[in-house]
């Protein structure tokens, strides 16, 4: 395993850091109140953390040798996968309809950019590490970047939370902050001559959600999430 690979589970724990300070000031501080949460949201966050874990541990048994223990603790992820997936698209409902009624349609299909391309990110992510589940090098690089997708959730709400940084401002932030990272991943392979096809994958699909951003308040965008939401919430 090339060397940077070897520290994939600090990385991890570092995106876990960025997400408890993302969600500290309008999640986690509520405990054990949690003021206008549903039970939506805490399965949701169950699930993310599961999987955020699951990533933490699952590079470290193959980095100390225990294969085996691996492949056995890796058969969850056939059913957390799934489950997260439900739960991105029912937080993304449920935003949705609580989004409409505080806010004009044209910011509710604003805020659809965010909770589509995350939900369609980690469902292609996540299908082609199960696809790949038996060529190593292609599998680890596809959950690597499921983890990645936490970036934005958290470093997000974090952003906004301690900086008083606007929505758009910060997104774009985040944008660059997963394209900087999944680009130097990316350029590792290539440098090393190693897999480099998956994480060429995850940059474009990143490269997709973020152009989406920047067109969210276009005519194209609105008509396109107006009828997503239409047919799907």
């Amino acid at each position: 395993m090339l060397k940077v690979y070897r520290n994939i589970s600090l990385f991890i724990i570092l995106i876990i850091i960025g997400v408890q300070w993302g969600f500290y000031k309008n999640y986690i501080s509520q405990f054990p109140d949690f003021i206008d949460k549903t039970n939506i949201i805490h399965i949701h966050g169950a699930l993310w953390m599961s999987w955020l874990v699951l990533l933490v541990v699952q590079p470290f048994l193959i980095n100390t040798g225990k294969i085996q223990l691996h492949r056995t603790i890796g058969i969850v992820s056939y059913v957390l996968g799934p489950l997260i997936i439900l739960f991105l698209f029912l937080v993304g409902k449920e935003s949705y309809w609580r989004t409409i009624e505080n806010f004009t349609e044209h910011e509710s299909l604003v805020f659809l950019v965010l909770d589509s391309r995350g939900l369609i990110s980690f469902t292609i992510f996540w299908g082609l590490a199960m696809l790949y589940r038996k060529e190593s090098a292609s599998h680890m690089r596809y959950m690597i970047a499921t983890g990645i997708l936490a970036i934005g959730p958290g470093v997000g709400r974090g952003l906004i939370n301690s900086f008083d940084l606007d929505f758009g401002t910060t997104f774009i932030i985040v944008d660059l902050i997963n394209l900087a990272i999944v680009g130097f991943l990316l350029g590792y392979d290539i440098y090393n001559k190693k897999n480099y096809k998956p994480f060429l994958v995850v940059f474009i699909i990143l490269l997709i959600g973020a152009f989406l951003w920047t067109i969210r308040d276009s005519d194209a965008w609105q008509s396109l999430a107006r009828t997503y939401a239409t047919l799907f919430y």
